[in-house]
C-alpha cells in the first residue's frame, strides 16, 4: 500500500489525541502536513532513494519497501531549534513525528530504475531529503487550512527539518525486474518514494 494523504493525516490525529483531546487545530495541522508530505515526497529533487543492485546484466525497474528507524522526537527537536517553544510545541512535534513515522513504516515504498542490472535484488537508502523544498509547500498548506500566525514560518521550518530528518533514516530492499541476461552484474539504482 502506498502513502496517502488520509493515512498520514489520520495517523497524526491519532498520535495527537492523547496530547490535545478535542483540539480544533489538530485536524487542520494534520491535513496540512499530510498534503505537504504527499506533494513533496515523490519528487526526485526533494527526496532521493539510491541503491546498489546485483543480479544479471541489463537495465531494469526497481521496486521495494522502505523502513524508517527515526524517533518521533526528531520533529520536536527540530521545532525547538526553529524557535517554536511553549506548552504545546513538544506535543505537536511528537504527534507529527509519531504519525508520520508510523505511516512511513506501514506504507512507504520506492520505485525507480537500475543501471547495470536487469534482473535481481536491490538494497536502497534515502540519500536526500531536502527541507528547503518542503518549507514553502507546508506554508501554502498551513495557510490553506487557516493555520496562520506570527510563528507560522518557524513552524513550517521546524516541521520541514524534522520530517526531512525522519526521511533520512529510511532504508529498504526490493527487486529489479527487466530483461534477463546470462551474465552476472552489479549496478546502482535511483528511485522515488511513493
Amino acid at each position: 500500500m502506498a502513502l496517502t494523504t488520509p493515512s498520514l493525516s489520520g495517523a497524526i490525529i491519532t498520535a495527537a489525541q492523547s496530547r490535545f483531546p478535542g483540539s480544533q487545530l489538530t485536524p487542520k495541522l494534520a491535513l496540512a502536513v499530510a498534503r505537504s508530505i504527499m506533494a513533496w515526497v515523490s519528487v526526485l529533487a526533494n527526496v532521493t532513494v539510491q541503491g546498489i543492485t546485483s543480479g544479471t546484466a541489463g537495465v531494469g525497474s526497481v521496486n521495494g519497501k522502505l523502513g524508517f528507524s527515526g524517533a518521533p522526537n526528531l520533529v520536536s527537536i527540530a521545532l525547538n531549534q526553529a524557535g517554536v517553544t511553549g506548552p504545546t510545541a513538544n506535543g505537536t512535534g511528537m504527534a507529527v513525528g509519531a504519525g508520520t513515522l508510523a505511516t512511513l513504516n506501514a506504507s512507504a515504498q520506492y520505485t525507480g530504475a537500475s543501471a547495470g542490472v536487469g534482473t535481481g535484488a536491490d538494497v536502497s537508502k534515502v540519500s536526500n531529503a531536502n527541507p528547503a523544498t518542503l518549507i514553502p509547500i507546508l506554508l501554502a498548506n498551513l495557510s490553506g487550512q487557516q493555520v496562520a500566525g506570527a510563528s507560522t514560518t518557524q513552524l513550517a521550518t521546524g516541521l520541514a527539518n524534522g520530517i526531512s530528518t525522519l526521511m533520512l533514516t529510511g532504508a529498504g530492499a526490493g527487486g529489479v525486474v527487466g530483461p534477463a541476461s546470462p551474465i552476472g552484474a552489479a549496478g546502482t539504482s535511483v528511485s522515488v518514494v511513493f
